[in-house]
């Protein structure tokens, strides 16, 4: 057929509606959106009328929707349909939005505790103040090589993923002070993620807030039991009295530096209080 002033090439078309020519193939071969008149000689001729069925296409395609979808809606399409559709979309639109606003709040606060990592730097053995904080802990069974303890680790993301658990914080380690006080510096009890609020319908391990002796290390797992030991003799130097377990968190981690012995610890124990219980 001859160029209709009523019709549009397929270039034509295609720079009216910002796509390119190969989304307008892609259509056509899936039976979404096809040219209204595909002329002998192989020309693929578009109508003004199909504008309006494109743009309605393009703004399902905007909401996430799969294209067998929306060839299955056009279909079928009819004022109750589209209401039906768009309150569905709607509904999918609010929960992204709340897990968006979850997602900004948790790089927000990340980036948060890292300049406190660094701003804060090496620190010795000392007492200072801690908040109140909630973990959500998983138990551990005894550690014998780094396989077992991935294990263990990974048990312990899968329970935090099943119960929706997001923290900005890395997972932290417990070791009761008797492990220490043996040298028995890999007897974890619990892996732990923290929290700044209370989760609701799961129990939690309660950190209290008190003066606790702590000290940062830097150089990873390995050499952790370092600092535990001055911790130890600044506690009988000191005569201050330890109870319960050591928290081992991790301030500085594969998100920010390359490898275990770059990470930065911070270990502390809770001084002279009862220690936390579970609620």
């Amino acid at each position: 057929m001859g160029k209709n002033p009523q019709y549009l090439t397929t270039g034509e078309f295609a720079r009216l509606c910002g796509v390119s020519k190969h989304t307008l193939f892609h259509y056509d071969e899936l039976g979404v959106f096809s040219p209204a008149v595909k002329a002998e000689n192989g020309y693929r001729y578009y109508s003004m009328a199909q504008i309006d069925v494109f743009f309605v296409i393009s703004t399902l395609k905007e909401l996430d929707i799969p294209l067998r979808e929306i060839k299955a809606y056009l279909d079928r399409r009819s004022p109750e349909e589209l209401v039906r559709l768009l309150q569905g979309e709607a509904r999918l639109l609010d929960e992204k939005i709340r897990r968006l606003r979850r997602m900004k709040e948790l790089i927000r606060r990340k980036a948060e505790l890292t300049e406190s990592a660094l701003a804060s730097g090496p620190e010795g053995p000392c007492v200072r103040p801690f908040p109140e904080k909630y973990l959500v802990r998983t138990q551990v069974p005894p550690l014998t090589s780094e396989r077992s303890a991935a294990l263990s680790l990974a048990e312990h993301v899968r329970f935090c993923d099943e119960h929706e658990i997001v923290s900005p914080y890395a997972t932290g380690s417990m070791i009761g002070l008797s492990e220490v006080e043996r040298g028995d510096f890999t007897r974890y009890s619990h892996f732990y993620t923290q929290l700044d609020a209370p989760p609701r319908g799961l129990p939690v391990y309660v950190r209290q807030a008190g003066s606790y002796l702590t000290a940062r290390h830097c150089g990873g797992y390995d050499s952790a039991h370092e600092t535990y030991r001055d911790l130890l003799r600044y506690a009988r130097e000191q005569g201050l009295p330890l109870t319960g377990s050591f928290f081992e968190d991790v301030l500085l981690d594969e998100l920010s530096v390359s490898g275990y012995e770059n990470y930065v610890l911070q270990i502390s124990i809770r001084l002279d209080e009862t220690e936390g219980a579970e609620r």
